[in-house]
């Protein structure tokens, strides 16, 4: 309820209230989950509002509670990976990634939450990097997750179809790349989710600046003007910042 609340009308004060007030939840003490769940909301939410150092402290915290052989391991690590790779650290994001990345799902089998969620941010975390042959090469594992229905990975939260355009485009499958952009934009566009609009541009932008064909450049301006006015409207500096260097 939090997290649709602030889509909707992002009001930080707002989320971080909903957070806290999830984490003196009786139930957090039932299981593990709840530990993670709140390092992981925190993390989020210092991430949206520009506090990269604290988004960066919650989620070394997830890490190191992230239970193993339960549902939800890779979870913890994932989010660090990604807060790694958004705040520069490439090398230990790297290292990170090749210590668990037997965490992350398999082909053809059922697999955990925790992996999925893993998943999704490593890819993130991967195209952030310019890493873009390992965030391609994740990109039928992506599909195998839209395939089960998945819409967003709830507690970053992020929508699949954005992972799945960010894969695609990473493997320079240009066509899939804007398909899947084109119906990530129709789910946040329906609800609405103004994070992901804003973020969903800055991607956008990112891929057309990387193919570079005719007219591409002047619709990633255009995208990127679209996320500069978000970014300012909810409130993340740094955001704003990373993408205004786009332009230069």
């Amino acid at each position: 309820r939090t997290w649709l609340e602030f889509v909707r009308e992002p009001d930080l004060a707002k989320l971080e209230a909903g957070f806290h007030e999830v984490s003196r939840s009786d139930a957090k003490v039932k299981f593990p989950f709840w530990d993670v769940l709140s390092e992981t909301q925190l993390s989020a939410l210092e991430f949206v509002r520009g506090d990269w150092a604290g988004a960066l402290s919650h989620a070394q915290n997830a890490s190191r509670i992230d239970p193993q052989m339960s549902s939800i391991e890779g979870f913890g690590q994932g989010v660090l990976f990604r807060q790694m790779a958004y705040s520069g650290d490439r090398n230990g994001a790297l290292a990170l990634l090749e210590k668990h990345r037997e965490s992350l799902p398999v082909s053809g089998r059922e697999n955990i939450r925790g992996s999925w969620w893993m998943l999704v941010m490593v890819v993130e975390g991967l195209f952030m990097l310019g890493e873009q042959a390992q965030a391609g090469q994740l990109y039928p594992l992506v599909s195998e997750l839209i395939d089960t229905g998945a819409v967003v990975a709830w507690p970053i939260p992020r929508y699949t179809q954005t992972i799945a355009a960010l894969a695609s485009a990473a493997a320079h499958q240009w066509e899939t790349a804007e398909h899947h952009f084109h119906l990530a934009r129709r789910q946040a566009d329906f609800f609405p989710d103004l994070p992901e609009q804003a973020e969903l541009s800055r991607f956008h932008a990112m891929m057309l600046m990387d193919r570079g064909a005719p007219g591409d450049r002047k619709k990633a301006q255009t995208l990127i003007g679209e996320s500069l006015e978000t970014y300012t409207r909810i409130g993340m500096p740094r955001h704003f910042e990373m993408t205004q260097a786009l332009l230069h």
